[in-house]
């Protein structure tokens, strides 16, 4: 039985989606600047046994009460869903996943993350009010992205050279070279659309309606048997990785990996070609192109469908050197593209949520006390780009995540200055556990800051406590000897810098916040020559304010 080819897109249908929280327009984008021509809502799934498929050219919005509107979209489809009733619901069902619709997240599903713990219970509904300004009394939640899209979307993420700029060039470079481009209506004809297989086309290795992904699945076939050959057990199951990662580089990729394996005849022509254009398609980076194969492969191997919390964890913490592919990408696309809501990828940004406001140190520790943490990390990361970008319903929060020295170097973690200016400091876990720790608080004009070169030994860089001064060298004494985790320094009483011991063999104290000072003026404490605990500090010190 032939396939059916793959159909233009031509028919316009419109779609609404009701009761969206009014902060959420700006999450309605349907096109990246950069990009024009390339729609970024990707739809693609199959309903009784058609292939649907296409994305919208264009919204309107409509405000329906006080707080929620509609959103009127003009999807373009390669079937007539006016006329198919049960594609069109489909489809809609897609698009409210896609901007997180769906399944949005209340206060009470973040609350029951927490598996009626009281204390992180507290916290959340604290962040919540602040949360609520900014986004509403909701926050999307929902299958972002369409599986294998997800897949392309997240390995062009890891660590991309401008940031989304990058991402997104990637995106568009992989698709459009592996996905098969379809004619669109000449009303829209300006637009491109590439279409990729389904998850399901690749599982089931139906991949004759896509030559050009059929042909590089054939070539990443090819070297998985030749690169991938280190076993890793994990929880009963194997996983395949590789023994060296390839040389970054394209032209090195092609000298030390292609070109050899060409020449051996283990790969033909056609294989080295498709390799090389799928490292030249993730930006030339040999390592993304590993991670894509890696991602692919594993759809037969271990179903991605079927990955639970328990091994996930296990997969995520296993310490076992592993070469190839990337925990954190798949953790992203598990969580935004096949909705595992027992998924969280621990980026930047999460690990220093955990760390900081939460107060739980090792990785480990933080997947056991929370259930849901695909939905959890949704507040975590929309309330940390809020924080990162300096939101202003968000500037005196969650100081303990952001960098606190000219070098960027430490993130400020919690800390005396940091804690007092949060208006979160009640609830928060992080600072509760500061408050008892001893303070060493001197007179910042009578010491000396020396600064260090960046290390690429990884060895302590950016701004120390200068011990060849000799009262700097007395006050690194005197906090060790009475047990300081922390030397505030003060300008005219004012609380400015604050140091942490980093190595107490050398006596190495760090700068890790310097930025927090910059907001007090006034604010005076007449604990300067002290050594005082973080709570004793804070009550020295006026009502924050700002």
């Amino acid at each position: 039985m032939s396939t059916p080819p793959l159909e233009k897109l031509q028919y316009l249908s419109e779609i609404t989606l009701e009761d969206i929280p009014k902060q959420w327009i700006p999450n309605f984008e349907l096109y990246y600047p950069d990009l024009p021509q390339f729609p970024t809502v990707y739809v693609h799934f199959t309903n009784n046994h058609k292939r649907v498929y296409g994305f919208p050219v264009c919204i309107s919005f409509i405000v329906s009460t006080e707080k929620t509107f509609r959103a009127k979209i003009n999807f373009l489809c390669n079937i007539d869903l006016n006329k198919d009733e049960s594609s069109k619901k489909a489809a809609k069902n897609e698009l409210e996943e896609r901007f997180g619709l769906k399944d949005k997240i209340g206060l009470q599903d973040i609350t029951g993350c927490c598996n009626g713990s009281v204390t992180y219970e507290n916290f959340f509904k604290d962040l919540w009010q602040h949360v609520s300004l900014a986004f509403g009394d909701y926050i999307p939640y929902g299958k972002f992205y369409e599986e294998i899209y997800s897949i392309v979307r997240f390995v062009s993420a890891w660590q991309p050279k401008t940031g989304r700029q990058s991402e997104m060039r990637m995106l568009y470079n992989f698709i459009s070279v592996f996905g098969e481009e379809l004619e669109i209506h000449h009303d829209w004809g300006y637009l491109q659309f590439y279409l990729m297989p389904t998850y399901d086309d690749i599982l089931n290795n139906k991949l004759d309606n896509f030559p050009k992904f059929k042909r590089l699945n054939s070539s990443m076939e090819r070297i998985w048997d030749i690169a991938f050959q280190k076993e890793i057990m994990i929880d009963g199951k194997i996983i395949k990785s590789m023994e060296k990662s390839w040389p970054q580089a394209k032209d090195d990729f092609i000298e030390k990996v292609t070109l050899p394996l060409y020449t051996k005849k283990k790969i033909t022509l056609d294989q080295k070609y498709d390799l090389e254009r799928l490292v030249d398609s993730f930006n030339r980076h040999s390592w993304r192109a590993a991670f894509f194969i890696w991602n692919i492969m594993n759809i037969k191997i271990h179903d991605y469908r079927k990955w639970n919390k328990d091994f996930f964890v296990k997969f995520y913490l296993n310490k076992k050197k592993k070469v190839g592919y990337s925990e954190k990408v798949i953790a992203c696309f598990l969580q935004q593209g096949f909705k595992n809501v027992d998924v969280i990828p621990i980026d930047t940004w999460v690990e220093s949520f955990h760390k900081g406001p939460l107060g739980i140190f090792d990785k480990a520790d933080f997947f056991k006390p929370f259930s849901c943490l695909g939905k959890l990390e949704r507040v975590i990361w929309l309330s940390s780009q809020a924080n990162k970008t300096n939101m202003k319903s968000f500037f005196n929060l969650l100081w303990c995540q952001r960098y606190g020295d000219t070098g960027n170097n430490e993130l400020r973690r919690a800390n005396p200055i940091a804690c007092y200016e949060c208006f979160l400091k009640k609830t928060c876990i992080g600072m509760s556990k500061i408050m008892d720790l001893n303070v060493l608080v001197k007179d910042g004009k009578t010491l000396k800051i020396k600064d260090l070169l960046v290390a690429k030994s990884g060895k302590i860089k950016g701004r120390i406590l200068n011990l060849k001064n000799i009262a700097t060298k007395k006050v690194v004494l005197q906090a060790e000897k009475n047990n300081c985790d922390f030397i505030c320094l003060t300008i005219n009483s004012v609380p400015k810098k604050i140091f942490i011991c980093k190595d107490k063999s050398k006596h190495i104290w760090k700068l890790i916040d310097e930025f927090s000072g910059y907001i007090l003026k006034s604010e005076k404490t007449g604990t300067v020559g002290k050594i005082v605990t973080t709570n004793e500090l804070l009550d020295s010190l006026p009502p924050f304010q700002k």
